[in-house]
């Protein structure tokens, strides 16, 4: 046998032994610590999704599964920190709408959405409700017919909060505007806790809000809800009607949270996550406890999701290069 033949020979057995040894490391996974990192701060919406997964996934996996919160810029700075991690799938981001309007809205981010991420799985998705103060009288029981007609009489004068500038509330106002062909004042703040007590004290007359954050002020009778933008009717307050009844269909609008990996993490990893997240958000006790708070669960594909993703990508970086609209 020739010296060729023999190192041929060496070099085809060193292939055989490395082959199992990369199906084994795949299939070994998890293999250390699952840290779902959250966004947001605690307490929030996010942080409930995050928690709950991770709670979830320790008991399956059987490994720890870890929160982490990494707050900032309306949850870009932990976007991007999972973006850049390790594509080993042990880092998870449950993301918001940031992921959809990020390219649109930061032109020189250190990212890219579309190819640093895959989508796992859509989580949940919440519509947005248009709601007033009932500190002002002429606000307290109001319509959205009037309000808009308000607005036609005394453009600008009419001012509505948002959740923060280039947010998905600040999206809604602008559809609100165009639709309803109104000129509104938006007034932007740095989250929902500093917003709305301004917005129940009256010094700002409106918002368009989380349904999960707006909800617990209206059960309260603090605030008064105006319109939704789901699809339907909220089931806790089926007397507001969605804008779309109202002749707005435009406005059907949702802030939604999904689950990501790094780009780069092994495909049957990815995929076991997704069924992991269909599992878990369809147990009948989790769906009753996130609709208590307004929220809906939508697990699904990752196909699925993906076609979303690039829909809010689409239309929401439309009207952001239309309007010119820049976070603050």
């Amino acid at each position: 046998m020739t010296r060729c033949a023999q190192l041929f020979i060496v070099f085809l057995a060193a292939l055989g032994a490395a082959l199992p040894n990369v199906g084994h490391a795949e299939a070994a996974w998890p293999r250390e610590t699952l840290r779902v990192v959250v966004p947001f701060a605690p307490g929030g919406l996010t942080d409930v999704i995050g928690r709950t997964l991770a709670q979830e996934l320790a008991k399956s996996l059987k490994v720890p599964a870890i929160v982490e919160n990494r707050s900032g810029a309306f949850g870009l700075v932990g976007t991007e920190y999972v973006a850049q991690a390790k594509p080993d799938g042990h880092t998870l981001l449950v993301g918001g709408g940031i992921v959809a309007l990020a390219d649109a809205l930061y032109p020189k981010l250190r990212f890219d959405p579309r190819k640093d991420l895959v989508p796992v799985a859509m989580i949940e998705r919440n519509g947005l409700l248009l709601v007033a103060t009932k500190a002002n009288e002429r606000f307290a029981g109001a319509s959205l017919p009037q309000i808009l007609g308000w607005a036609r009489e005394q453009p600008g004068s009419i001012a509505v909060a948002s959740f923060g500038s280039g947010s998905i509330s600040h999206m809604a106002l602008e559809t609100l505007k165009t639709a309803g062909r109104v000129d509104l004042l938006h007034v932007p703040y740095r989250g929902t806790a500093p917003a709305m007590p301004d917005v129940i004290g009256g010094q700002v007359p409106m918002m368009i809000d989380n349904t999960v954050t707006a909800l617990p002020q209206v059960r309260a009778g603090k605030i008064h809800a105006i319109a939704y933008t789901g699809k339907e009717r909220l089931a806790q307050l089926p007397d507001v009607p969605t804008f779309t009844e109202l002749g707005l269909p435009q406005l059907q609008i949702y802030n939604f949270f999904g689950l990501y990996v790094p780009a780069g993490t092994p495909a049957t990893v990815a995929e076991r996550l997704n069924a992991e997240v269909n599992r878990i958000f369809r147990q009948p006790e989790v769906v009753a406890k996130f609709a208590e708070m307004g929220a809906e669960l939508h697990p699904g594909s990752a196909s699925a999701f993906s076609a979303f993703l690039e829909g809010e990508r689409s239309r929401w970086g439309q009207l952001i290069r239309s309007q010119g609209i820049r976070p603050e």
